[in-house]
């Protein structure tokens, strides 16, 4: 007998990984990317490899894990009454914005308007990193307390 509910936490958690993989590695390619003194088939490459990157892998990784997390809450509406699950959805809110504004940077990059440096980049990888531990240590303390 199959089970829906952790079929659907299955792909939330697959889609939720393949997400967390491009938000680590696309503000890395934008380190690189912004270094001063890359050649133009260099910097074609990079706008190839982050378009791919957002396009084919971020975006659709984004919306399945918004998609799956709410068949998951509606399966479980107990959850919205735990504030636990009320900080989680905000820093997966943040997390959204981060993914947009690395859109935008892209786009920068793509009409040559890049003005960030690649110390920022370097600094703003690491925001991901942050939310990713905060959400992970929501879930597993705020599930089994």
């Amino acid at each position: 007998m199959l089970n829906l509910y952790l079929i659907v936490k299955s792909l939330h958690i697959i889609s939720f990984t393949a997400w967390m993989a491009g938000m680590f590695y696309l503000p890395r390619l934008f380190v690189y990317h912004s270094e001063n003194n890359l050649r133009d088939e260099e910097k074609q490459r990079f706008l190839l490899m982050e378009k791919r990157l957002l396009k084919i892998i971020m975006n659709p990784s984004m919306m399945l894990t918004w998609l799956f997390g709410i068949i998951l809450t509606i399966q479980n509406p107990f959850y919205l009454t735990e504030v636990w699950f009320h900080i989680k959805i905000l820093f997966v809110f943040l997390m959204s914005a981060m993914h947009g504004y690395f859109s935008y940077c892209y786009k920068m990059f793509l009409y040559e308007r890049n003005n960030k440096s690649h110390k920022f980049f370097r600094i703003i990888n690491e925001v991901p990193t942050i939310f990713f531990l905060i959400i992970v240590f929501l879930i597993v303390f705020g599930v089994n307390s």
